[in-house]
């Protein structure tokens, strides 16, 4: 056993800690060894156009932003889909839970890479959403008038209904721009980005079997179409 003891715990609690200890070394050396293996994969295609946003911060609030202009001044650009369109009453609680963590997150982050988010709803829509949430620091854009999200697999079909909670990142080679990676699995898309569901895998009770997270709000298009 090893030498790390906490207050009146058993024997029985510290040989089974001990066990679990090395499954969580073996978890982490799995994950960097998955990193490792992402960032040696090959050359992703070439953007297939630079796509017309509109922004939705308040400092560019409906002006045009093109896809090249969001990596601001990396190399690495890391745009997440926010189930939110066009004609939803409220977006996906789920990925605003995502980007309430994205928007604290993206003060560190964006000294290495540019962190945005992008949604099918209108600026103005996402804009006023924003204000309500407190974001201040995530950048936000609109795709409601250009393809991208069906394009990258962050839309399946041509409805509201069709959106998924997608990572993609874009690497940029001087003036050229490719794809990198991207979630592509139902998995991927929440577990590898989400605090919620990471603190509460290390509680007795695990995360929660819900298919959204506690809110103060409800989206009643994302109830009739998605759950």
């Amino acid at each position: 056993m090893s030498e790390l003891r906490y207050p009146n715990e058993s024997k029985e609690y510290r040989q089974a800690r001990d066990a679990l200890l090395e499954e969580e070394k073996r978890l982490v050396e799995q994950v960097k060894a998955v990193a490792a293996q992402r960032r040696q994969l090959p050359r992703g295609g070439k953007l297939k156009e630079d796509y017309r946003f509109t922004g939705a911060n308040d400092r560019n609030l409906g002006q045009a932003v093109s896809f090249a202009e969001l990596f601001g001044d990396h190399s690495t650009l890391l745009l997440y889909s926010y189930m939110f369109g066009k004609h939803w009453d409220k977006p996906c609680p789920s990925c605003t839970s995502l980007i309430d963590g994205f928007d604290r997150a993206a003060i560190s982050v964006a000294r290495d890479a540019a962190l945005v988010v992008v949604a099918k709803a209108p600026a103005e829509k996402l804009n006023a959403w924003a204000r309500e949430r407190g974001w201040s620091h995530i950048d936000l854009v609109s795709a409601e008038h250009n393809t991208y999200l069906t394009d990258y697999r962050c839309q399946t079909g041509d409805a509201d209904k069709d959106l998924q909670p997608v990572m993609q990142v874009f690497t940029r080679d001087g003036g050229d721009i490719y794809h990198f990676w991207g979630t592509e699995s139902i998995g991927n898309h929440v577990d590898t980005v989400w605090v919620y569901w990471n603190l509460m895998d290390m509680t007795p009770e695990g995360r929660p079997d819900v298919m959204t997270p506690p809110q103060n709000f409800r989206s009643e298009y994302l109830e009739k179409h998605y759950l």
